[in-house]
């Protein structure tokens, strides 16, 4: 008769082991729970760079209708008389600013023009519709002087080109104040975000719409919040 191998003793699972594991499974979340819990306290906030910027009184989209910054979060940009001039720094805002982030609600994308601008830019919002929603993106059409009375209101160290038109975007909050950064360990103040490279877009101004959205979900919840503390009382 064949003899069987002896069986060799089970191995115990080490103390440390276990005690390893419930402090993964039970003080790990608990941990994480109070890092955010902390951080609602020391919440970031976009930096308020120009207090209230211009109205949009002098402007109407391609419909003729009136468009406000007032209640929503705004990106602005400047296209001048030759948009198509133009189209990369369009195409460059739409994939990595207005597809992100269209879909909040209260966003919207503004575009700045001349009267001399309509034509182009009838043509790229057909090309445009092929694969982007338009719906948030107004093309508003003003004159010079309205045109260089808003872009002045931002009172930036920026200015327009000679065709009205700018390479920068720039971040309006909903109580029309304009936001950017006022210690960038590059640039030291920004106004405006630059939109000739994608990589720019990347490594300032997507992080930085993030912020402000989170900024107002933070402030919704926290009113939310407080008015259902009071209702139970």
């Amino acid at each position: 008769m064949s003899k069987f191998p002896e069986a060799e003793g089970i191995k115990q699972t080490s103390r440390v082991a276990i005690i390893s594991v419930l402090v993964i499974l039970f003080a790990l979340p608990l941990l994480t729970y109070l890092f955010f819990l902390n951080g609602e306290h020391h919440f970031k906030t976009l930096p308020i760079v120009t207090e209230k910027v211009s109205s949009l009184d002098g402007f109407r989209n391609l419909d003729g209708e009136p468009i406000h910054l007032k209640d929503s979060v705004s990106i602005v940009t400047f296209l001048g008389n030759q948009p198509y001039k133009r189209i990369g720094y369009v195409s460059n805002v739409n994939e990595k600013i207005y597809k992100d982030f269209h879909e909040f609600d209260g966003f919207q994308m503004i575009s700045i023009l001349p009267e001399a601008g309509v034509k182009d830019i009838e043509e790229i919002k057909l090309q445009m519709a092929e694969s982007t929603d338009l719906n948030d993106w107004h093309f508003l059409v003003g004159s010079d002087d309205a045109i260089n009375k808003l872009f002045n209101s931002f009172e930036s160290d920026l200015s327009l080109n000679k065709d009205l038109s700018s390479e920068h975007a720039f971040i309006i909050d909903k109580q029309m104040s304009l936001r950017g950064r006022n210690d960038d360990p590059e640039l030291g103040m920004v106004y405006g975000y630059d939109t000739y490279l994608i990589a720019n877009l990347n490594k300032r101004m997507m992080d930085d719409i993030r912020v402000l959205l989170a900024e107002y979900r933070f402030a919704f919840k926290k009113n939310r919040d407080e008015k259902i503390q009071k209702d139970e009382r």
